[in-house]
């Protein structure tokens, strides 16, 4: 209790801004019909009581479920395809936030749901082989977030995520699930951008949209562990970014994350604590700023001038910093020398999707073909 008082004092300090919350709601109470007869989607894998799993999901509109006793993996042939043939699942621990640089780290943002693109793009650039698998070795793959409510495959791309996790691991690499706004809304019950297809299959379930990341399911389960801010070597991976009145109160990462996670699965019209729900709802906060672009300086600014910008990742202990949330065209050097680097890019687009490569000093803009440019 002590621990948790010590970080609602330091919230305290740490949120000294003047920039209004955000905050806003909408949690689904209603059983609306579904929208299509073959609607199909799943799984969705739910803790009972006395540790058994119930796997529910949808098939031809209509609702199916086996269960698993506890410790036995999960096997579900009809999914092996971003499941694998049998999935252990393992109880979740939190993650340091400061990790090591390893040979290679490959980063994309803001997949929302469009599977396909994304595993055709880890297919080209060796993260995983044609099964699927991790395929990476020792090196690492960061998702900056924003991988639920829009587009319809968002199941697939979370099971598949949760599975290379698990791989990564054994093979002495590591994949770092880095949360965005919308993991947050939706755990929250802000499900205004959640696509109609998963509203639908909750209701089938009979449960509300938020139930499908709940607090008793393995993914909601995962996500509820998750690092909203990560330093690996010199590089600060946020979604949205680190507001200058935030960085100024030089908080430790761990403590940052902490706070963010104590508000995982809260309904923001819960928070009753101005300061955390500034935080986490708020445009200040790592899951909302956009303040580094011009086009979004009145509302979310003043922009930090390029000292200021040094001022804010010295904070942070890092030399740069790599973000998702706001739309770019293509990989954007927001501001000169890489201090931060915008991945946001339309994955829907073949043509515009594609992320990252830091490999030592060097950093490579990849895109869904398979091809490299360094950049500059």
């Amino acid at each position: 209790m002590q621990e948790d008082a010590r970080v609602l004092r330091l919230l305290a300090l740490l949120l000294a801004v003047t920039t209004p919350a955000r905050i806003a709601a909408q949690t689904e109470t209603g059983t609306p019909p579904p929208s299509a007869i073959l609607l199909a989607d799943g799984p969705h894998v739910f803790h009972e009581a006395g540790g058994t799993l119930l796997a529910r999901w949808v098939s031809d509109g209509k609702a199916q479920q086996k269960r698993f006793a506890a410790g036995e993996p999960i096997e579900l042939p009809q999914f092996s395809a971003f499941l694998g043939e049998s999935l252990q699942l393992t109880p979740h621990e939190t993650e340091p936030p400061i990790w090591p640089q390893p040979e290679k780290l490959i980063v994309i943002s803001d997949v929302e749901g469009e599977y396909d693109a994304m595993m055709a793009f880890l297919r080209a650039h060796g993260v995983v082989d044609e099964d699927g698998s991790w395929a990476f070795g020792k090196n690492h793959l960061v998702s900056v977030g924003d991988m639920v409510d829009r587009g319809t495959n968002v199941t697939e791309t979370l099971w598949h995520l949760l599975r290379l996790s698990k791989e990564a691991k054994e093979a002495g690499g590591h994949l770092h699930y880095v949360l965005g706004n919308h993991e947050v809304m939706m755990m929250g019950g802000d499900v205004r951008y959640t696509a109609q297809k998963y509203k639908d299959v909750a209701a089938l379930f009979g449960i509300p949209t938020e139930g499908l990341l709940g607090a008793d399911t393995e993914l909601g389960r995962w996500f509820r562990t998750r690092n909203t801010v990560v330093r690996i070597g010199g590089y600060l991976f946020v979604h949205a970014g680190v507001s200058p009145g935030v960085a100024a109160r030089e908080v430790d990462l761990i403590t940052l994350n902490e706070v963010m996670r104590s508000v995982l699965g809260v309904p923001p019209t819960t928070i009753q604590d101005p300061n955390l729900g500034l935080l986490t709802w708020g445009r200040p906060g790592p899951l909302w700023y956009r303040g580094y672009f011009e086009a979004y300086s009145y509302d979310f600014g003043p922009r930090p001038s390029d000292e200021a910008m040094d001022t804010i990742l010295e904070n942070l202990g890092a030399r740069s910093m790599v973000i998702g949330h706001t739309k770019v065209p293509e990989v954007t050097e927001v501001y000169p020398n890489r201090r931060v680097l915008a991945i946001d890019v339309p994955w829907a687009t073949s043509k515009l999707a594609g992320g990252i490569l830091i490999e030592g000093e060097k950093i490579h803009i990849l895109d869904l073909q398979g091809r490299s440019r360094e950049l500059k």
